[in-house]
């Protein structure tokens, strides 16, 4: 069976995220101007601003004993290119290149939370320095207890007197103790990465200098990547192959021939072909019956589906009457076991911190929430203090506005509202008298 490890890439707009994810999924260094990052944007206004607006997705495959597999042509098709790499590979390491403008922070804020990675890498431009987008991210990945790699990227064309302070920057911050006091560490050629993996699961901090363009420290971080462990069942978030089905749809398509398919990481259970499972929750908080017919693997036919992994399935309403459009599916949709059907819930609670406000919280106050793959606006019914305001804790009973949803307690929340941020864990669920 094939591992997979999920890591996010975020940074500053202009650090030089995608170029990196470019370097090391292809396997060749930039041009300086825009080669590589080519390969990974997603749209054409993308390629032509050089800045991602979307999630980006690219693969690295490692043979059993360590080589990387490289496509044959960088100029193959996706398909194609993914199918031969993910065949020949036993270990795949997932690149998710998330958004560094702040016109696209929510679509950051969904790809941190809802695609459930491993690990987070950290690009910071060597030439530009710790910024407010550098923080948030940062804050955002401590908040989520996603073990952290840092990335001090265009080191070439860096005066080595600003690239010094850079990394001094970086290492003041990440031991305060609002970093939780970690232990930064500037990686040498002759480090060895097994240790420095291990060590990322207490308070390790790697730090790579990098350049995409003449390859420095490129090879050393993609070591790295390739001998990090899948964090899923150790951190929760992944159940056992036998437990309840439950599938998390993060994204949907309707493919030529095939109908609809829908894609996202399998929490728990296992998952067949023709296999009955639940959609939902609608609008309305009901669950219906759809067949699988198809599973793919990183764009890779497979026979079966296994926790802690990212799919996509092609899906078909039982119901004859009942058609399958992409108009058929909301945010915060799931495939769930038919002997185990979830509840979807109008209200919960949440032990929440307010990371910054202008002013204060009361009731009735409005804000976007994110759980899992749930976006959804919610209001505040009551809190245990209040008003609230920056760096305030308390209990938050938090209701959704427009649909229910389906929420565990010990799920992290995170809530925004123009600069507004605070972050939580639920802690309980209410669930309704009748549907």
């Amino acid at each position: 069976m094939k591992t997979e490890v999920r890591v996010v890439v975020v940074g500053n707009v202009d650090s030089g995220k995608s170029t990196l994810v470019g370097v090391l999924s292809k396997g060749t260094n930039d041009d300086g101007r825009g080669l590589a990052r080519g390969y990974v944007f997603n749209y054409d206004h993308e390629r032509e601003s050089g800045r991602t607006s979307s999630i980006a997705h690219e693969i690295m495959g490692f043979r059993e004993d360590g080589r990387q597999v490289l496509p044959e042509r960088l100029t193959e098709a996706k398909n194609t290119m993914w199918d031969k790499v993910v065949r020949a590979s036993s270990h795949i390491v997932s690149l998710l290149d998330l958004c560094g403008h702040e016109r696209y922070l929510k679509t950051t804020m969904f790809g941190l939370v809802g695609l459930m990675p491993d690990y987070a890498v950290i690009v910071v431009g060597a030439n530009s320095g710790i910024t407010r987008i550098t923080k948030e991210h940062l804050g955002l990945a401590l908040a989520l207890k996603l073990p952290i790699i840092l990335a001090v990227s265009k080191v070439d064309i860096a005066p080595a007197a600003i690239c010094d302070q850079t990394v001094a920057s970086l290492s003041k911050v990440m031991r305060t103790p609002g970093a939780g006091s970690r232990l930064p560490m500037v990686i040498r050629e002759d480090d060895d990465m097994q240790q420095i993996a291990a060590g990322l699961e207490g308070n390790v901090t790697p730090i790579f200098l990098v350049s995409s363009v003449t390859g420095q420290g490129v090879g050393k971080l993609r070591e790295l990547l390739r001998v990090l462990p899948q964090r899923g069942v150790q951190s929760g978030q992944v159940g056992k192959p036998e437990d309840p089905v439950e599938l998390h749809i993060d994204a949907t398509y309707n493919a030529v021939g095939v109908g609809i398919v829908v894609a996202g990481v399998l929490r728990a259970g296992t998952i067949r072909i023709n296999q009955v499972v639940l959609l939902g929750p609608d609008g309305n908080g009901a669950f219906k019956p759809v067949s699988v017919r198809g599973i793919h693997f990183n764009r890779t036919a497979v026979e079966i589906a296994t926790p802690g992994q990212s799919y996509c399935l092609a899906i078909k309403a039982r119901s004859r009457g009942d058609q399958l459009t992409r108009s058929s599916f909301r945010k915060g949709m799931m495939l769930a076991d038919v002997n185990f059907k979830p509840t979807a819930i109008w209200e919960f609670d949440a032990e929440v911190v307010i990371l910054h406000h202008a002013t204060t919280i009361r009731e009735n106050y409005q804000s976007m929430v994110h759980t899992g793959v749930v976006r959804q606006a919610a209001k505040v019914v009551s809190l245990s203090k209040a008003p609230m305001s920056t760096g305030d804790k308390g209990l938050v009973r938090f209701r959704f506005m427009y649909s229910p949803e389906v929420v565990r307690p010990g799920a992290v929340l995170l809530f925004r509202e123009g600069k507004t941020k605070g972050l939580g864990v639920i802690s309980s669920v209410y669930v309704p008298a009748s549907p």
